[in-house]
Formats: structure tokens, sequence, C-alpha cells
């Protein structure tokens, strides 16, 4: 059960149904409904993705009360940063109650060995087993010319440089954004670009010359436009489990920047050239964060 299945762009909901899918017999459902079919005859197993909701507890309380196997599914929602985000009353007011249904789950499911960690750091000695996942069997990930052709730098037009998600302070778009304004200068005569997404989220800039887009919403023919737009993807988060949106793009053969605040891409793999991954971002200065962000980009440019 997935708060939310109807929102396409629900990264939660996207990895509860390739999960489902694999299994066979699973069923993905929104926790409004779900939570009249736990008692139901035919269900053996309840998932509860997500966390800080009350129709998350709702639906775990429900689940333990009918003697059904409960597993739980995080999502990142215990990773330090995010913890330290949320306000203390908050924690103070819904943690207990988060703790209670954690703990009481056959089985808690993580997408990388950090994301356990943050589990056990938060559960403590009462912490149920944990089962990591790896998502990106989902993806082919071994692409290396993309739907649209070449993934390097193209010489003939400028380079464009995609941000693709929420505008959450913790996503650290703010940093590519000052990276950006400070490295490079904006273009007076910018050339358009026939996307409904265009305006007013694509800025442009010279000295490579470089254009970037920000696009929060996009679905259908319109995001595989976005997609065949799109020669490098920056997620610059501070905090992320997995990062769905980082095997999209190397599924289609894209550059990829991202940091060590997406903690479920941290191996040596850089699949083909095609994966910058910044150590030291998370923990680093605003000032360290940007001029990190602004070297991955030259190192691109000048290939």
């Amino acid at each position: 059960m997935v708060p939310g299945t109807s929102d396409v762009s629900n990264g939660m909901a996207v990895v509860a149904r390739l999960l489902a899918e694999e299994q066979g017999d699973a069923e993905v459902v929104d926790l409004n409904i779900g939570m009249c079919r736990i008692g139901g005859s035919d269900v053996e197993e309840v998932w509860v993705h997500g966390m800080w909701l009350p129709k998350e507890w709702l639906a775990c309380l429900k689940a333990i009360r009918c003697g059904r196997r409960l597993i739980r599914m995080t999502h990142g929602s215990l990773s330090p940063v995010y913890l330290k985000h949320q306000s203390p009353f908050k924690k103070w007011l819904v943690g207990p109650i988060e703790r209670f249904c954690l703990r009481r789950a056959k089985a808690l499911v993580a997408t990388c060995s950090a994301e356990a960690d943050w589990i056990r750091s938060y559960l403590g000695r009462h912490c149920p087993p944990i089962i990591i996942t790896d998502i990106k069997r989902f993806f082919n990930l071994a692409n290396t010319t993309g739907k649209t052709g070449q993934t390097r730098f193209p010489t003939t037009r400028p380079l464009h440089l995609l941000y693709l998600g929420r505008r959450h302070p913790l996503k650290g778009l703010s940093h590519l954004e000052s990276a950006l304004a400070t490295y490079y200068n904006m273009l007076s005569q910018p050339t358009p670009l026939d996307l409904p997404t265009e305006a007013p989220d694509t800025k442009y800039y010279n000295k490579c010359p470089i254009e970037f887009r920000t696009v929060s919403n996009a679905f259908g023919d319109e995001l595989e436009k976005v997609w065949d737009w799109c020669d490098v993807l920056v997620l610059p988060t501070l905090s992320d489990n997995f990062g769905l949106v980082i095997a999209e793009a190397l599924e289609r053969g894209k550059r990829v920047i991202t940091t060590d605040g997406v903690p479920a891409w941290s191996n040596d793999n850089d699949y083909g050239g095609r994966l910058i991954y910044l150590r030291g971002y998370r923990d680093g200065s605003d000032e360290e964060r940007i001029t990190l962000l602004k070297d991955a980009i030259e190192s691109i440019v000048k290939e």
C-alpha cells in the first residue's frame, strides 16, 4: 500500500509496482483503499510504503491486529539528513508511533546497506530483520548510447543540463543554480525550444554554453520530450536512498551527475563513464558543494 498511487511521479508508487510485478500475485493499492481490504481472507502479507502519515500507521496497526505479515519500506525517510530537516515537534510527536509500528513489522526493506544502517540506528536493538533489495535490477543500465544518439557533449549546440524532480530543500537544487550562476553568464537571447515545459524554468548560460532546465511535472509524451532534450541529468541531492530518476536516465543512455546524498549509487561502477558520483558533497559546506558541481559539469564540457 502506497500513499498517492494515482500520482505517476510518486517514486514510492513506481518502486511498489516494480516489486509487485516481480512477485506476480501482489497488488499495489492506495492506502485509503487498501485499509478496507487488510482483513480480507485473500490477504496474507501487507506492504506499507513510506512513513510519517497517520493513514500509514493505521494500516500497520490494522495489519498487526488482523494477524497479517507486515512489511515496511521506509524509502529513505530515516536518513540522518532527512531526520535533521524534520521539525523537532514532529519527531517528538510521531516518532514513538512510528517506532512502535516499525518494530512490529515482520521485516523492513531497504534499497542499500546505508539505508539499512539508518533503520538500525533509529530503532536500536528492537529492530526487525532488514532485507536489502537492489532496485537497479529492474533497469537496463548497460545502455551506452541511449534512445536518441550520442551521450557525450555535443559540439554543435549548447550542453543540455536537466534537473528532474521536486523543488525540495533537500534536493540541492539551490546549490546547482548557485554553481551555474556563479561560473556561467546568462545568454542574452536564448534559442526557443518548442516544449511546453520551457518557461519559466529554462535558463541559458554561455562560456560552455549551457542550457539548463528544471522540470518538476512532466508525464507521458511530454516527459519523453524532456529526456530527448537532455544530455546530462543532475541530481544534487542531500538526502535520497535510491534516486529513481538516476536509473531512468542511465537506462536512456544519459550522463548523470549525482552525490553521496544518494548512497545506493556509491559503488565504483560508473556505467561506462556516464555516472559522476560526488563524494564529500552531503557533509560539505555550501561553497564546497557548489565547487563540486561546477567541477563535475566542467569535466563533461572539456571532454
